[in-house]
């Protein structure tokens, strides 16, 4: 049974949809990127308040630090907060408070140095009773928050300053993988020990000046910032207001904002390079994958599950559900991860999935796949599959839902279905959602060889070996896991020609992973 407060987040993310949905666009890779034009190499501009456009807001928006879900709290968080460590643009764990993360021999122990003269939003410096206190925040087993299963093998209560910028952190058990664990800022932003959600105080770039959820966010500058020379601009304004894509790129097109962050894929051919509106094209971060529950007939048999990967023709669905937005997945997750095993590659392959299906006694298989419009693309492959599957002999009824019924009570439930998620190291990604009790665990894995190679990885702290064992989980998840990963798909933003300073992502996530600090206006 999951914890209360991730039941309840589970049941927010259908508002995820807003901020990711849209129909099939017109977009080549990379066509659109501002990047491109030299008016990018100018010297950055001070001043100026910067208007972001996002769709999925509600009455639940949230500021707090570590319980965000929908995307435009995932935005406000960045403005607000910074993490130890955190990913780059380029999917990459690397410093941010932390001047120093480092393990004792056996990883048993990790020390983190804080970078000097680090500041909250109200002046209070940042220090090491700080950090302790959010991690016994995000990990307390009275009341967990998303990051709790990061945190299991952290020995919280042992956790002791050695300075003001050092804490010890001890370990139940070896934890070689700690850093990229504790990665995400939604998760594990630093907090004052008097924090309060309701006024809440960070290490961000911008300061908390006015929220209205489901309306509008206004942030301003913090001068006391430790990145150098950032940020640039004044303020910035977060509207989620906007009933549809529509409104928000009225509104963009009409000067009242001045982007639309994770614009539908439709509105691509409304952009430019040199036009009034331009496009800010990702790297392929976002992945929407089909889920196989492992545990309940037909996908309890591992034959099955082979069969349905082999019988979908992935750069056919690409070019179909993504209009060739995306590149090819062949089932394993987090391309971007230093251990990722690129070797592994899957054809569709009829013959070998029917007999397959036919070793399985599924000769004639009918199954329902349930689907919703969560995320660019969803609906539109799962239409590609059912057509796929009939050259099989498979039937594949789809049936759509709405997105509150889809992450309601049956989320995590159904037998076949599909989901979105945005970039995770391979490890991290596994212990949200590829693990028994992983919050997330939408296909019901959980395999004793594959979770002792897990464990093993953790404790392993040559980078080498520890590859070497994440390559043998990838290959388990490449021929036995309930997965089917088609696609890692691409995204855009759209803004205004005298937008600078965002660049292009490999997290999926908006705006360059929401890079607020290096932002400004021409």
């Amino acid at each position: 049974m999951l914890p209360a407060t991730l039941r309840t987040a589970l049941g927010r993310r259908e508002l995820l949809k807003g901020a990711m949905v849209g129909g099939a666009g017109i977009l080549g890779s990379g066509l659109l990127s501002p990047l491109a034009r030299p008016a990018y190499a100018e010297t950055p501009k001070r001043g100026g308040n910067l208007r972001v456009a996002m769709l999925g807001g509600s009455s639940s928006d949230t500021l707090d630090a570590h319980v965000g879900v929908v995307q435009p709290d995932f935005c406000r968080n960045a403005l607000l907060y910074n993490s130890l460590v955190q990913l780059d643009v380029n999917a990459k764990v690397v410093n941010a408070l932390a001047e120093s993360l480092e393990p004792n021999a056996t990883a048993t122990e990790w020390t983190v140095r804080l970078r000097k003269g680090l500041k909250f939003h109200n002046g209070k410096p940042v220090t090491a009773d700080d950090v302790a206190f959010t991690f016994r925040r995000v990990g307390d087993p009275k009341k967990p928050l998303f990051g709790a299963g990061a945190l299991a093998q952290v020995d919280l209560a042992g956790m002791k300053a050695l300075d003001e910028r050092t804490l010890r952190i001890p370990m139940n058990a070896p934890y070689a993988t700690f850093p990229e664990s504790i990665a995400p800022i939604y998760f594990f932003a630093i907090v004052p020990t008097d924090y309060d959600p309701a006024k809440p105080v960070g290490t961000g770039p911008f300061k908390y000046e006015s929220f209205t959820p489901g309306q509008q966010s206004v942030f301003t500058r913090f001068d006391e910032y430790w990145e150098a020379d950032a940020p640039y601009l004044d303020s910035v304004t977060v509207i989620d207001s906007f009933a549809n894509d529509t409104a928000a790129f009225n509104a963009l097109q009409g000067g009242e904002v001045d982007v639309f962050a994770f614009a539908p894929l439709s509105l691509a051919a409304q952009a430019s390079p040199d036009g009034p509106v331009r496009a800010l094209v990702s790297k392929p971060g976002q992945w929407t994958p089909f889920t196989m529950r492992v545990d309940q007939a037909p996908f309890n048999d591992p034959n099955v599950r082979k069969a349905f990967r082999l019988l979908v023709d992935r750069k056919q669905m690409i070019q179909l559900a993504l209009s060739g937005y995306g590149s090819v997945g062949n089932d394993v997750f987090s391309p971007w991860d230093p251990c990722y095993d690129s070797s592994l590659h899957r054809e569709r392959d009829l013959d070998q999935a029917k007999f397959l299906l036919k070793k399985a006694g599924q000769e004639k298989l009918s199954v329902e796949l349930v689907t919703s419009d969560i995320a660019a693309g969803v609906l539109q492959a799962a239409q590609v599959f059912a057509q796929q599957a009939v050259d099989a002999g498979v039937t594949v009824n789809v049936r759509q839902v709405t997105p509150d019924i889809f992450y309601g009570q049956q989320y995590l439930q159904w037998t076949f279905a599909q989901d979105f998620w945005n970039y995770n190291p391979y490890l991290s990604q596994v212990s949200q959602g590829y693990q028994k009790g992983a919050p997330y665990n939408e296909t019901h894995w959980d395999d004793d060889n594959y979770n002792k190679l897990y464990r093993a990885a953790l404790a392993t702290l040559d980078e080498k070996k520890r590859c070497d064992i994440v390559r043998q989980m990838q290959a388990i998840d490449f021929e036995q896991g309930g997965l089917i990963i088609w696609s890692y798909n691409q995204s855009i933003d759209l803004m205004t020609e005298n937008v600078r300073g965002f660049g292009e992502s490999r997290t999926g996530f908006s705006l360059g992973n929401y890079g607020f600090s290096k932002a400004w206006l021409a």
